[in-house]
């Protein structure tokens, strides 16, 4: 990288950090602060869930996927986008008019105290370990690309997530993101472009001629049967975790009302049916134009990861190679900023005015989300740098194991909870236990003799269908288990209190009532003027920083693409910024 992407990279940085600041005012109360106060501009909300279902693993080895296996990754966004009908139809509205601030008094709501709790700690050790990946995976990245010091990674990134969600709470975040999302669309477009039009590959045509068979032959690495179950085994998964009410409601309490949820759904659903096959082309050219990546890559455990960054070295000029890098920080950043807005608001909301201070004020709240914020970031940091010195350390293994016995079985009773009354309060918390011991059982059985023999295949199984098939047997048995268990349980929902029982009708009640703006939140409500013009002011800036770029000297080809990117995000702005001063003059702060 020259020195003009350093000095992209800094700027990126600094703006960043300045959201918290700039958003600071936005939060009164602690709902400001967790969740916008519930008065979030859907699209802006629809737009912070888009780019929180990215991650640095996107540009790293999801590009490494796509790389080795082409159009068989837009599997998974194929199933993200049904289950994106799913929510929309059936889910995002009631998880608003949930009338909650975190996604735990849900679970409360539904289940009872005792699963509170279950549900406030059983994720937090996890999240530990997983922000602290999630900075040592992007810090190994980047020094096996362009030789950047894996320490300073680490705490620059940490540090700058932390300061931002602490100083400015889910206004920073979310606002973030969608300035965020503005630069992905813009360079992701662009790179596309470029990729197609390298001479060497000679246009869409040439293209499609050039990249291998098993681009677009998924049986040259995965037989018929294989590719169906797995799928399946896919969109299960996508389906009932994404409409969890730990991960769905989290998402959704942001907007106004139950119109506004589904309505930021459509800008998801968007998302992945557009940029989706976008994103796809530039890991896949590079199949054409680097063959050998782990030639040129010698220090990346699996130089596939490298994919998407060489064609930004390969395609974009100077400064653009920069933004380039900002956006796979800003993949980590939303997944980071976002963990740590739940993070803080459950503590605070499920854990410490629940018992530890009831009557706490709303300012202090606020100070104790803070200092969650800070404290948890500050063990990311030293996580990140412990696996940064103990490489032999197999985090990574604990954390897959970590996910996989609480991802669905907590998922499966927050899922079908939503749905189904007769069920005892133990039931959230027992399928929980009972899919976790499945899933360390799982761990250990399955492995690949055990699937051979499973199956007892008369050509044997490849590398990738082994790693298919452990992927859907675990996701299927652990479902078909949790399930089991969850609906088993309900044989015992006769002996249930009379006042459990009365709690879950009451839940059902207010899930299936409309949220009434004008009634439940008062006249203070409605900020969407201000809201349009610091965004818009936002993403003026931004674009205009990029639009300064083409003082930077570049073959004029290089110049149009960087004028097109700042146009297209300064120009966003000024949309942005017109539609809020076209808007009578209400109140300058968040209510709810």
């Amino acid at each position: 990288m020259s020195i003009y992407d350093y000095g992209v990279i800094a700027f990126y940085l600094v703006f960043m950090l300045l959201l918290g600041p700039v958003y600071k005012s936005f939060s009164k109360t602690a709902s400001d602060y967790f969740r916008g106060g519930g008065g979030m501009l859907w699209w802006v909300v629809g737009s912070s869930t888009f780019m929180t279902s990215f991650s640095a693993w996107s540009f790293t080895g999801g590009a490494a996927k796509a790389y080795e296996t082409g159009t068989f990754f837009l599997l998974l966004f194929l199933c993200n986008f049904i289950g994106l009908f799913f929510t929309y139809f059936y889910t995002s509205a009631r998880f608003r008019q949930m009338r909650i601030i975190t996604a735990i008094e849900a679970v409360r709501k539904r289940y009872g105290n005792a699963n509170e709790q279950v549900f406030t700690w059983l994720p937090m050790a996890f999240r530990v370990l997983a922000g602290g990946v999630g900075l040592y995976a992007i810090a190994v990245f980047m020094h096996g690309v362009f030789h950047i010091d894996m320490a300073w990674m680490i705490i620059i990134l940490g540090v700058t997530a932390t300061a931002m969600t602490l100083i400015g709470g889910s206004w920073a975040a979310t606002s973030g993101d969608f300035v965020q999302m503005l630069v992905f669309i813009s360079v992701t477009i662009l790179m596309a472009v470029l990729s197609i039009r390298h001479p060497a590959v000679g246009g869409f045509s040439g293209m499609l001629e050039k990249l291998p068979k098993q681009h677009f032959d998924w049986t040259m690495f995965d037989r018929p049967g294989v590719i169906v179950f797995f799928a399946i085994a896919l969109l299960i998964n996508q389906v009932v975790q994404n409409n969890s009410m730990l991960d769905g409601a989290a998402k959704y309490v942001f907007v106004k009302d139950g119109r506004d949820a589904k309505r930021s759904v459509l800008i998801s659903m968007a998302g992945f049916l557009f940029m989706a096959p976008i994103w796809l082309v530039p890991a896949m050219v590079a199949a054409i134009l680097h063959p050998n990546l782990a030639a040129e890559f010698p220090e990346l455990n699996n130089p596939s990861e490298a994919a998407y960054v060489v064609m930004a070295i390969d395609l974009l000029p100077q400064g653009l190679l920069g933004l380039m890098v900002c956006m796979i920080f800003a993949a980590s950043m939303t997944s980071l900023n976002s963990m740590l807005n739940v993070v803080s608001g459950t503590f605070v909301r499920n854990f410490y005015i629940r018992v530890v201070d009831k009557k706490a004020s709303e300012a202090k709240q606020i100070l104790i989300g803070r200092v969650c914020i800070l404290v948890y970031g500050f063990l990311w940091i030293i996580v990140g740098l412990l696996l940064k010195d103990l490489k032999h350390l197999k985090l990574f293994d604990l954390v897959m194991l970590v996910s996989a016995s609480i991802g669905i079985p907590s998922a499966v009773p927050l899922f079908f909870g939503m749905f189904t009354r007769r069920t005892p309060s133990w039931s959230g918390w027992s399928t929980v236990v009972v899919g976790s011991v499945t899933a360390v059982i799982l761990r250990v059985v399955l492995n690949e003799p055990f699937i051979v023999r499973l199956f007892s295949p008369q050509i044997p199984f490849g590398t990738q269908e082994i790693t298919d098939l452990n992927i859907a047997l675990t996701t299927g048995t652990l479902f078909v288990v949790c399930v089991g268990w969850y609906f088993l349980t309900g044989l015992f929902y006769k002996s249930s209190k009379s006042s459990y029982v009365a709690q879950v009708d009451e839940f059902f009640e207010e899930m299936n009532t409309p949220v009434n703006t004008a009634v439940e939140h008062g006249p203070d409500y409605d900020n969407d003027r201000r809201q349009h013009l610091v965004l818009g002011n936002l993403c003026l800036v931004y674009g205009v920083f990029i639009l300064l770029l083409l003082a930077i000297p570049n073959p004029p080809g290089a110049r149009i693409a960087i004028l097109s990117c700042g146009l297209f995000v300064a120009g966003t702005g000024w949309i942005i910024r017109k539609a809020g001063t076209s808007q009578k003059l209400g109140c300058d702060q968040p209510g709810g």
